[in-house]
C-alpha cells in the first residue's frame, strides 16, 4: 500500500517535508558554520601585529568585533580617572593581585574605554588626570564569574563592563584595552604598577559563541521533528487506506 503513497493527491505532503528539511538541516549547517567562524576568530593571535587607530575597528555605538580580539589599537583621549577601579583574582608571577582599570574619555566619542594601566598587589594607585595616548590590545568583556558581595565598592570580580557602568559617568565601549604604551599626561602615574601583557589576559570560554551552536541542534530538531510527522502521515494514510480496503471486501 505505501507505493499508494506516490499518487500525484498525494506528492503535497512529501514536497512539504523535504522543504521543512531541507530548511532546518540548512540553517542549522549555518549556524554551526558561525559557530566555527566565531570561535576561530577568537581563537586567532594577532597581539603582534601593527597597531591601527581604535576607530577604524569600532565605535562607541558599536558591538565588539570579534574578529580584532587581542588586535593592538591606538587612541588619544582624557583619563576618568574618578572612576578608577580594581578587578581581583589577577595573577601575576603566581601572586594573585589586581588589574587597575581607569576609562578613558576616548578624544571624537561620546563614550570612554576601560584601559587596564597595569597589576597591583594591592587595590591602590593614583588616580591618573589630563590627556593621554595609549596603544593596547582590544580585549572583549568577561563573562559570568564569582558573586561581587559588594558591588558599590571600586574592587570588581571581574572584567565585565556590566559591572562598571553603575562606576563610570560616561558611556561605555563595548570592550577594553590591555595598555602596552602610555603617553602623555598622568602617564607617570602608572610607573608603580607592573605591566600586563596579551598573555595573562583570560583565554577564550569554552562558551564563546554557544548559542549559534544550540540553534544549530534546535534547528536540526525541528527537521528531526518534521520527519517524525510526515513518517507518521504515510502510516496513518497507509493504514486508513488499508481499513476502507478490508470494508469494501466485507461489504462485497
Amino acid at each position: 500500500m505505501f507505493v499508494t503513497l506516490l499518487r500525484p493527491k498525494y506528492w503535497p505532503g512529501h514536497v512539504a517535508m523535504i522543504l521543512c528539511v531541507s530548511f532546518a538541516v540548512g540553517l542549522g549547517l549555518w549556524q554551526l558554520d558561525a559557530w566555527q567562524t566565531r570561535r576561530a576568530d577568537a581563537a586567532v593571535d594577532i597581539s603582534n601585529t601593527a597597531p591601527v587607530p581604535l576607530d577604524s575597528v569600532m565605535t562607541g555605538d558599536s558591538t565588539f568585533p570579534g574578529r580584532s580580539l587581542g588586535r593592538p589599537v591606538t587612541f588619544s583621549g582624557t583619563w576618568l580617572g574618578a572612576s578608577t577601579l580594581y578587578v581581583a583574582g589577577r595573577t601575576l608571577d603566581k601572586v594573585e593581585g589586581y588589574w587597575v582599570v581607569t576609562p578613558v574619555q576616548v578624544q571624537g566619542s561620546a563614550s570612554a574605554i576601560p584601559v587596564v594601566r597595569g597589576w597591583s598587589a594591592t587595590p591602590t594607585s593614583t588616580d591618573p588626570t589630563g590627556t593621554v595616548q595609549v596603544t593596547g590590545w582590544l580585549q572583549a568583556t568577561e563573562g559570568s564569574g564569582p558573586l561581587d558581595e559588594d558591588p558599590q565598592d571600586k574592587v570588581l570580580t571581574g572584567m565585565r563592563l556590566a559591572s562598571m557602568v553603575e562606576h563610570v559617568e560616561a558611556d561605555l565601549y563595548s570592550g577594553y584595552v590591555v595598555a602596552r604604551d602610555v603617553t602623555g599626561s598622568g602617564a607617570a602615574d602608572g610607573t608603580a604598577l607592573r605591566s600586563v601583557s596579551a598573555g595573562a589576559v583570560p583565554e577564550v570560554s569554552g562558551f564563546t559563541a554557544l548559542r549559534n551552536f544550540l540553534y544549530a541542534v534546535e534547528w536540526w530538531v525541528f527537521g528531526g521533528f518534521a520527519l517524525f510527522v510526515w513518517a507518521r502521515w504515510c502510516k496513518d494514510t497507509v493504514e486508513l487506506l488499508d481499513a476502507d480496503g478490508v470494508a469494501e471486501v466485507a461489504e462485497v
